[in-house]
């Protein structure tokens, strides 16, 4: 996690600045996938006489989140821990949101298997059976192997939070898509019957996006082509 701290109207000595860089620091053991943090330290003149002790801070955290706050204190340090109990309530209600978010889309593609039902066929061949799951949230790997285990799947698709690239999740190994042969779904299909493996990824050579094949219960294949 990168911080940067400034400081205007005043001497940022190396204690205050120490202690500022801790205190806010501490924000990760609330949300752990903070990415940057901006700190500025500001004496503002209030009249001739006085001076306003102002602590303002940015954050950026995964799912493309800005959170921000100011406040004020009788000294800087006061003002430092009024803007960390600001954000301390800010980054806990990001954290509550992201996990219910994270709950829905995995409960909606859970759903979403259980319910679909493919055309009945004659024919013995195994069919591709064509399944979309949107908007899959941006989460770390520690996040996305959480839901793995509560969901009880073999492999678990998420946006990695710290790239932006689709990934998978099987046997705490990621699967990124340089780590992907490109295939048409055919020959996807035929590698994944011919190896007897669950699933397989791969980059679809149609729209260069990773994809996931695997194999149904009801012995056709499924296909899952995450969206932007």
């Amino acid at each position: 996690m990168q911080i940067n701290i400034q400081g205007h109207g005043l001497e940022l000595s190396q204690p205050l600045r120490d202690y500022a860089v801790k205190k806010i620091g501490k924000l990760t053991e609330f949300f752990k996938n903070i990415q940057k943090i901006a700190i500025v330290l500001d004496a503002r003149d209030i009249d001739e006489f006085r001076k306003g002790q102002v602590a303002e801070v940015t954050l950026w955290a995964s799912g493309k989140k800005v959170i921000r706050a100011t406040e004020s204190g009788q000294d800087m340090y006061a003002a430092i821990d009024e803007v960390f109990a600001e954000l301390t309530r800010q980054v806990k209600k990001h954290k509550e949101k992201r996990v219910h978010e994270v709950r829905r889309e995995a409960e909606k593609f859970k759903q979403l298997t259980r319910t679909f039902k493919p055309q009945a066929t004659p024919s013995a061949e195994p069919q591709l059976v064509k399944l979309k799951r949107f908007n899959i949230s941006a989460m770390t790997q520690t996040e996305a192997a959480a839901e793995q285990t509560k969901l009880g799947h073999d492999f678990f698709l998420f946006r990695n939070a710290e790239t932006g690239e689709i990934n998978v999740l099987h046997e705490n190994n990621v699967i990124d898509p340089s780590h992907t042969e490109k295939l048409t779904e055919e020959e996807a299909a035929r590698r994944l019957l011919g190896e007897k493996i669950i699933f397989l990824a791969f980059t679809n050579a149609a729209s260069n996006e990773l994809n996931i094949l695997y194999k149904r219960k009801s012995g056709n294949l499924g296909l899952i082509e995450p969206t932007l």
